[in-house]
């Protein structure tokens, strides 16, 4: 846990997944100049605790309270970045009323708010192989055959999208240059951060060399595999949010240059995030911004914005409780 200091109304920064609190340490500074920040980092990832389990969406939105109680925070605002977003959806709905607001930083993924019409990969898969387990034990229901077919076309949907993204990703990994030490590493990862990712946070996530170069990356590739296949559905936010989406997003150097696959992964992305702003925007007590030609780290490539943002959400929020 970090705390930037500051007073007035809380606000608790969470992590994206591979990220550590330290990522937010530009941003978390800034905004405690008007309100008291803190960082969380999730179980599994950075110097927290590495268990084998507990990584359902559920049990990590238990872990942001228990933190939130032990240090006799009520009423806080959440800031999630990326697959946080479903530790944001999760508290809403099993702890509600916890939260004062919630503030998704290109966080609105499938896995903070379903979309039935879209689907995604993740829990589509745990759909289909609880189908065909079902199907194991009762091979001649009809009903079950209808529902498994339907569930395995939605599917190989799914499945030939994450396609796309990995093709529409692929690239040439960081050179020996990009290596020697946390300046040129910082400067290499720009291109994807849209900002400088603060040294601290290289710190947390690679082993620094004597030499000063950047080594082995020192997470745990189970926790965010985990996080990720246990992803759950949630049909609706009853909580106050602020949305921010990156829309349409900035390209990034690993981007595939190959025209046809890169035309491919642009559809599908804009065909899923569209999706995601529509149903956010449905949503009873819900803000949604979008900003275009940012980051996935939209709160280093447009710290201002976001900043702009987040003051003027909380600013609005009826006084703490």
């Amino acid at each position: 846990m970090l705390d930037w200091g500051g007073t007035g109304r809380n606000l608790v920064l969470l992590a994206g997944g591979g990220s550590t609190a330290h990522v937010f340490d530009s941003l978390g500074p800034k905004l405690a100049a008007h309100y008291h920040v803190i960082g969380i980092t999730r179980r599994g990832f950075g110097q927290s605790s590495a268990p084998q389990t507990g990584f359902d969406a559920r049990r990590l939105g238990d872990d942001v309270v228990a933190v939130l109680d032990a240090l006799h925070i009520a009423d806080p605002v959440l800031v999630g970045h990326s697959i946080a977003g479903e530790e944001l959806s999760a508290i809403s709905t099993y702890h509600p009323g916890r939260a004062a607001a919630l503030i998704y930083l290109d966080a609105g993924g499938t896995f903070a708010l379903y979309n039935p019409k879209h689907g995604d990969y993740t829990p589509a898969l745990a759909q289909l192989k609880d189908d065909l387990s079902a199907l194991q034990k009762n091979l001649y229901d009809d009903g079950l055959i209808s529902k498994t077919l339907t569930d395995m076309a939605l599917f190989q949907v799914n499945l030939a999208d994450l396609r796309g993204e990995v093709e529409g990703a692929t690239g040439p990994s960081p050179k020996a240059s990009d290596l020697a030490s946390i300046s040129a590493f910082q400067s290499y990862m720009k291109g994807y951060y849209g900002g400088i990712i603060h040294e601290s946070e290289v710190r947390q996530l690679y082993r620094i060399g004597e030499d000063g170069r950047v080594g082995e990356w020192l997470g745990h590739g189970y926790a965010m595999q985990s996080v990720m296949l246990e992803e759950e559905r949630f049909h609706s936010i009853d909580t106050p949010l602020l949305a921010i989406f990156s829309y349409p997003s900035a390209p990034y150097p690993s981007q595939t240059s190959d025209p046809a696959k890169l035309a491919a992964y642009r559809a599908a992305e804009t065909d899923r995030i569209e999706a995601q702003i529509a149903i956010f925007r449905e949503q009873p007590h819900a803000k949604v911004i979008v900003i275009p030609n940012a980051t996935h780290f939209i709160f280093l490539s447009n710290e201002e914005e976001v900043i702009s943002q987040i003051s003027d959400f909380v600013n609005s929020l009826p006084a703490k409780r």
